[in-house]
């Protein structure tokens, strides 16, 4: 149970896989006055270590017309449903607000900005927990009373609820995912694999197409979840080290290309020493570009470190990109 919640977890820290399930599941009318270009992860920590250890829990904010909007992604695996779940939420969104005043991402003066909690289901049984805070809370027997009651909904995505002919018709990454959850035939299983890697034919989807992999690599080792027989344990293990191999191909073409055209930089200038310069910002090059298609747009800090770095420095921080969470972690000491 908790290996497949951080595997959720490691799926929707993905900027792609975040936006696809905003577009293709969430109908109401203020998603179209999103940007989702500018979505951004944001520390969820200080949940765990204040409450209780959630390590699926996933916050991103985004730009809502002229301001901030935050998703409070809650993946939720267990068998049964929680009814409390709407008291829960309150309290992580208050947590939330308590974190960006302390730490002046917002002024006690400014207005807060607003929250979407999401809980993302993946249980067979259906959903029948209250999904306003005020339906867990005893008639006041006063009218006047009701003005103090609490309020807090929040948005619920059934996955095995899904209409399978529906996610079958969406060009959308996250319903690969929920129609990956609910394979239970060798047809279901190629016929997923066969768009999966169309998806992973272009470029700029090829990092989320990865993890993907690396998911389905982790579930089909821990023969837990998707599983329907032997056959299908190896058809995921085999499947998610192929996409492996085949991203970490495509990345390694990226990087050299990128090398390629820093030693034309070099020989231009006809000097060795500006040949390894030429190296060395090929190789910043890509960095960036990997940096930003995972993580959106790179602090200024971050940039003139890359841009400082000699040629080791950048391959270690290359390495990281594949297992790291965020872009601090690519950037550790």
């Amino acid at each position: 149970m908790a290996n497949h919640d951080a595997g959720y977890r490691m799926l929707f820290s993905d900027k792609r896989l975040v936006a696809d399930l905003i577009r293709g599941f969430i109908s109401e009318s203020w998603v179209a006055d999103l940007d989702l270009d500018s979505l951004e992860p944001v520390n969820a920590s200080f949940v765990s270590e204040r409450f209780e250890k959630r390590e699926s829990d996933v916050i991103w904010r985004v730009r809502f017309r002229d301001h901030w909007l935050y998703l409070y992604l809650l993946i939720e695996f267990q068998s049964t449903v929680d009814r409390l779940m709407a008291l829960r939420l309150m309290v992580y969104v208050g947590l939330l607000y308590q974190r960006l005043l302390s730490e002046k991402e917002i002024k006690e003066s400014e207005m807060l900005p607003p929250v979407v909690p999401i809980v993302l289901y993946n249980g067979t049984r259906r959903w029948t927990a209250p999904r306003d805070v005020g339906e867990l809370i005893a008639d006041a027997g006063h009218e006047e009373l009701t003005r103090y009651l609490p309020r807090l909904s929040y948005f619920l995505l059934e996955e095995h609820a899904q209409d399978l002919a529906a996610l079958a018709g969406m060009h959308n990454l996250a319903a690969i995912v929920f129609r990956l959850e609910q394979c239970r035939s060798q047809e279901d299983i190629e016929a997923v694999f066969a768009e999966l890697s169309e998806w992973a034919s272009v470029e700029e989807h090829r990092e989320t197409v990865l993890r993907i992999g690396r998911w389905l690599e982790a579930v089909a080792a821990s023969g837990k979840r998707l599983i329907e027989s032997p056959a299908q344990l190896q058809d995921f293990r085999e499947y998610g080290a192929m996409l492996k191999e085949t991203v970490e191909q495509w990345r390694k073409q990226a990087r050299e290309e990128g090398l390629a055209e820093g030693m034309e930089k070099g020989i231009q200038k006809g000097l060795q020493q500006g040949m390894a310069k030429g190296r060395s910002e090929g190789e910043a090059e890509v960095l960036m570009r990997l940096l930003n298609k995972k993580f959106g747009t790179i602090p200024e800090e971050y940039g003139q470190r890359i841009r400082e770095a000699d040629q080791e420095q950048l391959l270690t921080w290359a390495d990281r990109i594949l297992t790291a969470e965020s872009i601090e972690d690519v950037f550790r000491a």
